[in-house]
């Protein structure tokens, strides 16, 4: 009978998170490819060949967040319907505790952990790499073909671009507007045709300009159009322009990878460069630089240990609140959801205080949440 009881328990949590993790993922998905790929696509700088490998790249990097949150609502949905259906109370009838008949949500949610460690620590921050390094190729590829004719080009920061025909691999009209900090215009180029190239070793698109005229404003005053000093114009017969594509994907060009991108063993690595830097100059105690490390390093374990602390949450507040409707229980997940990571990110405020040691404190949401799902659990099989 109790085989019986836990492949029927484990029959309906299983499907509740397999689906809530779908949904979760495609949500995430879908959020992440409007950002970052559609506009591409939709401007005809990507193929669709290449579109999919992108999507298919971003899976592991969207479920770090998915396994977490499919986790919760899986198990609130799940155990939410047998509660408001008396299911639950019916097995604590027949003499089963609230440990026995949670126990195949106990040993999913295991599961769920070990494979969010695997996927945090290694396949997410290698996927995302490589979907970035996909994407650079795809654009450097046929670089001209990231400009569109008679379309503003706004994709670089502080920059504004438009052309009036395309002759080949040689554009012709080509406008140029670079933008202060307040998007207003401080410097104007027109030429009267342009080509452009890709710099592989500074990452860089270099667009080359020639017959151009160029408008210089001062830079205090740039709605300043008295002449004079206020606006100088210049002419060249050629002159180049470099276009940092981190720029275009919303980062700053860095010579090095960011510690998010990075896997355990990177990180790993980059953590006993700290080590030996500290030696070499005597520091005492933990430095910035590594703290910041193991900050990291520590919060890609904890989030992966957040699957299994959100479905021990879950569990007796799925019974407490027993709704068997799928959008209440989705509304509940995305709460404590934004709760915890609330907390994780109020965390990492503090890493440039090593004497406080964030990177043991960003365990303390995992810690609250089993501690509070432990008690909970505990009373709901009293009562």
């Amino acid at each position: 009978m109790l085989n019986l009881l836990h492949r029927h328990v484990f029959k309906e949590i299983f499907v509740a998170i397999t689906l809530a993790m779908g949904l979760f993922v495609f949500v995430l998905l879908t959020g992440n490819a409007i950002r970052d790929i559609v506009g591409l696509v939709a401007a005809g700088k990507l193929e669709a060949v290449t579109f999919f490998k992108l999507i298919g790249l971003l899976i592991p990097y969207v479920a770090v967040y998915a396994l977490p949150l499919g986790m919760l609502t899986g198990t609130l949905i799940a155990i939410g319907r047998l509660s408001s259906q008396r299911e639950i109370t019916a097995m604590k009838s027949a003499g089963l505790s609230l440990y026995q008949i949670a126990s195949p949500v106990f040993f999913i949610a295991f599961l769920g952990m070990v494979l969010s460690i695997v996927v945090n620590l290694h396949f997410a921050p290698t996927a995302k790499v490589a979907s970035r390094a996909m994407l650079t190729e795809a654009i450097t590829a046929n670089p001209v073909d990231f400009i569109e004719e008679k379309r503003f080009i706004n994709e670089f920061p502080g920059l504004v671009f438009y052309m009036g025909e395309k002759d080949g691999q040689t554009m012709k009209d080509f406008w140029i507007w670079v933008l202060d900090e307040d998007k207003q215009v401080k410097e104007f180029l027109r030429a009267a045709s342009g080509e452009l190239d890709f710099d592989r070793e500074s990452n860089e698109l270099v667009l080359r300009v020639f017959d151009a005229t160029v408008e210089l404003r001062d830079s205090k005053n740039v709605e300043d159009f008295s002449g004079g000093e206020a606006m100088r114009t210049a002419f060249f017969e050629e002159t180049d322009f470099a276009l940092p594509l981190d720029d275009v994907f919303g980062e700053r060009k860095t010579k090095r990878l960011k510690m998010k991108y990075m896997t355990f063993a990177q990180l790993m690595k980059m953590r006993d460069a700290t080590f030996a830097k500290e030696a070499e100059i005597g520091e005492k105690g933990i430095s910035e630089d590594r703290m910041k490390v193991q900050v990291q390093l520590q919060k890609n374990c904890a989030m992966a240990f957040s699957t299994f602390s959100l479905a021990l949450f879950g569990i007796p507040l799925a019974i407490q609140v027993g709704r068997k409707e799928t959008y209440a229980n989705l509304a509940i997940a995305l709460v404590i959801a934004m709760s915890y990571y609330f907390l994780m990110i109020a965390v990492t405020w503090f890493e440039d205080v090593p004497a406080i040691r964030p990177d043991l404190l960003i365990w303390l949401p995992n810690v609250l949440f089993q501690s509070l799902g432990i008690f909970l659990i505990y009373r709901a099989g009293r009562h």
